[in-house]
């Protein structure tokens, strides 16, 4: 019915071939600056040496860079994360919100059409004005109208394609954010794990010292019932233990507030949620650095920066658009009938079209500011990236060097725990052997422990690195580049 009405409008109505042509013309117009790719300060090289893949290793996945420290408990608390984290959800949604409205915005491209049936019944009166009745008298009717509306919005200057230009940059922008909130996540589950299993570490060490000072504690005091110490000797190997005591608490109660940072980053209540108790010391694994060019491609706030870039520059073209005419078409077509019966004979139909134009003569300076405000814009976003990309190579640096030289502070630690450990059955057998007091063993048992707990947290600290090191590095790079 509305097609037949449609076509009739067209046959009646032809819209001349000069105003179609012109109306191509100006539509494939868009004022504004286009968007180019921002330059980046790219070093040829890092500073710190380059770390090679090893042999036969693969690149770190992008998706699941986490199972190159080949841990079953990691993978699982990572993939528990990704599936229930509140802050990934929240930037998914994110997502969500920048898609549709970039739907939204690119339905202006199209021609608005709508139906307004209307069915009203009205009572003229007798008396009143240029009366047209020859009779008359009041004049009663029914009026039936069927019409189809539609208005299309010439985009003649590019307002409508930068907006949507921006809008679509600006979803690119969350997609790239959800990527960094992930990685962001995923990382902190790991660092949160890592010092975790630190902890645990340091309890076995701190355990097993407890079950030598109670055994010194008994030492002491067997002998200072037999007369071969004072029972100064007793209280000192006391204080050593109660010190070693909280120590332990001190852990434990670290500990705990670990396991509820993991619970909450997994999306889970604390209530119920523990990890059981499992010391171990994996050596780090080996992360080849690549180029810093790698950085622009792998790092997904890099990315994220760059889209608002691109974002603000479409915007700066929009707030020029403001300074053209804003061209419209309308039109209508339908059926008008006093009579529901006759209401689509051919001689009810109605059919109109017009174009109108509205330019800005006086605003007071608003064109002009929101230009400015435009360009402020991109400025910002455009200072924003570089300072992003200075801050990325910051940081893979800082994880380079801190990787180095912890790796010299564990060798170093590791000789120092040998020596404690050698200086401690000294101290013990020449106490046993009344040659020094209780006083030299108790200072090389609290150099033992202070050298063992400090081999445990440089030792968590390479792996906590590590993992800062992969998601500097933009989180993983097998055949995937950054969203």
């Amino acid at each position: 019915m509305f097609k037949y009405g449609f076509g009739q409008l067209r046959y009646q109505l032809p819209v001349p071939a000069a105003i179609t042509t012109l109306a191509l013309l100006l539509s494939g117009c868009m004022v504004g600056p286009n968007y180019h790719k921002p330059a980046a300060p790219v070093p040829p090289a890092f500073q710190e040496p380059a770390v090679p893949p090893p042999a036969g290793q693969n690149a770190i996945g992008y998706s699941d860079w986490w199972k190159v420290f080949h841990d079953p408990t990691l993978d699982g608390l990572e993939v528990q994360a990704d599936a229930a984290n509140k802050d990934i959800k929240i930037a998914i949604a994110h997502v969500d919100e920048a898609t549709a409205t970039t739907k939204a915005v690119h339905s202006f491209l199209l021609p608005t059409i709508g139906a307004a049936p209307n069915v009203s019944r009205t009572r003229e009166a007798q008396n009143r004005p240029n009366n047209g009745n020859t009779n008359g008298h009041a004049a009663t009717y029914t009026d039936i109208q069927l019409p189809l509306f539609a208005n299309y919005e010439l985009d003649a200057w590019g307002r409508i394609r930068r907006s949507v230009q921006s809008a679509r940059a600006t979803q690119e922008a969350t997609v790239a954010d959800l990527r960094f909130v992930r990685l962001s996540v995923e990382a902190s589950v790991a660092i949160a794990y890592y010092q975790l299993r630190e902890t645990d570490q340091e309890l076995q060490i701190v355990d097993t010292t407890l079950a030598d000072f109670t055994r010194a504690l008994s030492l002491t005091t067997d002998r200072y019932k037999k007369g071969l110490n004072s029972e100064l000797e007793v209280e000192q190997a006391k204080t050593l233990l109660d010190q070693t005591m909280t120590q332990k608490q001190a852990l434990e109660n670290q500990r705990a507030l670990l396991e509820h940072a993991i619970a909450v980053l997994l999306g889970r209540t604390v209530e119920g949620f523990s990890l059981s108790d499992q010391p171990y010391n994996p050596a780090p694994p080996v992360i080849p650095s690549g180029l810093p060019s790698d950085l622009l491609e792998r790092r997904p706030d890099i990315a994220e920066a760059d889209r608002n870039v691109a974002a603000a520059t479409a915007q700066i073209g929009v707030a020029k658009a403001a300074y053209f005419p804003q061209l419209s078409l309308t039109g209508l077509v339908g059926y008008e009938s006093t009579n529901a019966v006759s209401l689509l004979n051919w001689q009810n139909t109605m059919a109109s079209l017009g174009a109108s134009a509205v330019a800005p003569i006086f605003t007071g300076g608003r064109l002009r500011a929101g230009v400015d405000q435009a360009q402020a814009v991109y400025r910002q976003s455009l200072s924003q990236y570089e300072k992003t990309v200075l801050v990325a190579y910051q940081e893979v640096e800082d994880q380079l060097a801190s990787l180095r030289y912890l790796g010299g502070e564990s060798q170093s630690q590791a000789s120092a725990v040998h020596d404690a450990t050698r200086a401690e059955e000294i101290a013990m057998q020449r106490y046993k052997a009344g040659l020094v007091g209780y006083l030299d063993v108790v200072f090389a048992q609290e150099t033992e422990l202070s050298d063992e707990r400090a081999a445990a947290q440089i030792s968590g600290q390479q792996l906590v690195a590590s993992v800062v090191l992969i998601k500097a590095l933009g989180g993983g790079w097998q055949g995937t580049k950054t969203p």
